[in-house]
């Protein structure tokens, strides 16, 4: 789906090569100026670096504007919210690249409405929302963008520290909602900071230390030996009925 190729941001990330695989989530752990933002916006067309960037088989500089804005969707941190518009205002937003509002946007955002906690949000101002209600909003416009039954084109599906700011109730169901994504066909790739969350949903987690790729694979490749040598912090592997849980070493120290 999306293949990188010594993707390198100079004094930032890389190189990094690997795939966002089609029907996959993938979630980018790594300490804070790991890369994972780098990597992602790369990803997503909005830096230029060294190597080679591929979606579908196409450079992704390759790509128009309005082409690219089919094709994938983009979270930002701290993405900016345009002022005085209602909820429903700035949700209908994601539909200007596939002709605007239809019945099938409609229906889609009825389908994030509930898992989202979004229905008493529609009819208020972005501005008097709290920031994890701006932000419940603002990951509802970025799947509405490739939503399969709103835009048939869509791929690609990226959010840089989604659940920044959410209750657990909603950082579970943002997470449920990317694992329903992937399983639609889209590349869906998110960074996150908990790793038992990573762990637990992730097809596939890409660890970045200082730039570069420390381990990837499925959650088997987060052990004891990878958090201490990429967070330097000690701990606990307990593993039960296929789940794994990380758990800080009280007795290390640390």
């Amino acid at each position: 789906m999306l293949e990188l190729d010594g993707f390198t941001l100079a004094g930032r990330v890389g190189p990094v090569s690997g795939e966002f695989r089609a029907g996959a989530l993938t979630l980018l752990i790594g300490p804070n100026g790991s890369g994972k933002s780098s990597l992602l916006a790369g990803a997503a067309g909005l830096v230029e670096g060294e190597g080679r960037v591929r979606l579908l088989g196409k450079d992704l500089h390759g790509f128009d504007l309005s082409e690219l804005a089919r094709q994938r969707a983009m979270l930002a941190q701290q993405a900016s919210l345009p002022q005085g518009l209602r909820g429903y205002e700035l949700l209908a937003l994601a539909a200007e690249p596939v002709g605007g509002v239809s019945e099938a946007v409609c229906v889609a955002m009825a389908g994030l409405g509930a898992p989202l906690g979004l229905d008493g949000l529609y009819a208020r101002h972005v501005n008097q929302l709290s920031g994890g209600e701006q932000q419940r909003l603002l990951i509802a416009r970025t799947l509405l963008q490739v939503d399969p039954g709103v835009n048939p084109d869509g791929a690609l599906l990226l959010l840089d520290e989604p659940l920044a700011g959410l209750d657990w109730q909603h950082q579970l169901a943002t997470l449920r909602l990317l694992r329903r994504y992937a399983d639609l066909g889209l590349a869906v790739v998110a960074s996150i900071h908990d790793i038992n969350l990573a762990c637990q949903y992730a097809d596939e987690i890409w660890c970045l230390h200082r730039g570069r790729l420390a381990a990837r694979g499925g959650p088997e490749v987060i052990t004891p030996e990878l958090i201490a040598e990429v967070f330097g912090v000690a701990v606990r592997l307990l593993e039960q009925d296929g789940a794994r849980l990380l758990l800080p070493d009280t007795e290390a120290g640390c």
